[in-house]
């Protein structure tokens, strides 16, 4: 890493924030899609809370991000449930049209865009992780960046070999920890840091593994048990161990991290 490739990482990530700005005012604009647009916002800022990551800014700038991403988190889960429920394709008579109808009555309510106030309100965030960025002394970055990639390494390292032990609750930190890293090496120079091509892929398939849990959360909040649709619930349980053993499956072949 030189000092050229933090002073190229640390433009990329101001023009990432920018990019998100306006993002947000998109929001306002009464044409397009806003689940497909909330989604695009949210995907930069993970990038982003990965990139501040990398300047170590984790505790300052990356919570400015991340509550933007839970304000508008309503949009997108409510089409991630609908989407994950139609792959399930559970053929369950009455029930099954009832949960189907209630989740695509769902993704119709979710799909207003915010007040302005509120716009307003998520551009400042954006502001405001940007400030102790810009203001990082150019002498700093090099060595901020071989810090914080060291970390989010070892963060992938550890999350993903939790997985490769069973501990199927930790399926959601992986994810997350694949996604600030990668977010990270997004912002410096293309070929900075050589990458498995599976590497990419596992994000996806812990996402899949993801919208799995988050159908089972909702279903179970709104009543539709495993003692009332028990055949759901062995479905929804089959899908999800298979899932599973495949993500760890991968991780299992990529757990030479010292490739990252």
């Amino acid at each position: 890493m030189t000092f050229e490739d933090a002073q190229f990482a640390r433009e990329q990530l101001v023009k990432g924030c920018v990019k998100m700005e306006s993002l947000l005012r998109g929001l306002l604009d009464s044409k397009g899609r806003i689940a497909e647009e909330v989604h695009a916002t949210r995907k930069l800022g993970k990038s982003l809370r990965g990139g501040f990551t990398l300047f170590g800014l984790a505790k300052i700038s990356s919570p400015e991000i991340q509550v933007i991403g839970r304000l508008l988190a309503g949009p997108r889960d409510a089409v991630s449930r609908y989407s994950t429920w139609e792959k399930l394709a559970w053929q369950g008579g009455a029930a099954a049209h009832e949960i189907g109808a209630l989740l695509e009555q769902q993704t119709h309510s979710a799909a207003r865009r915010p007040p302005l106030e509120t716009v307003d309100w998520c551009i400042e965030r954006v502001k405001s992780a940007r400030i102790p960025l810009e203001a990082l002394p150019a002498a700093m970055l090099e060595e901020r960046i071989m810090q914080g990639l060291k970390r989010l390494e070892m963060r992938v390292v550890k999350r993903c070999g939790i997985l490769q032990h069973g501990d199927q609750e930790k399926f959601h930190d992986a994810r997350k920890a694949l996604k600030a890293y990668l977010g990270a090496i997004g912002f410096l120079p293309e070929g900075a840091v050589l990458l498995d091509p599976k590497l990419l892929e596992l994000p996806e398939l812990l996402g899949d593994e993801n919208d799995l849990a988050t159908l089972s959360f909702w279903l179970k909040s709104h009543g539709f048990t495993a003692e009332f649709v028990p055949d759901l619930w062995s479905r929804l349980q089959n899908f999800r161990q298979a899932l599973q053993k495949q993500i760890i499956a991968e991780v299992a072949t990529l757990l030479n991290f010292s490739d990252l």
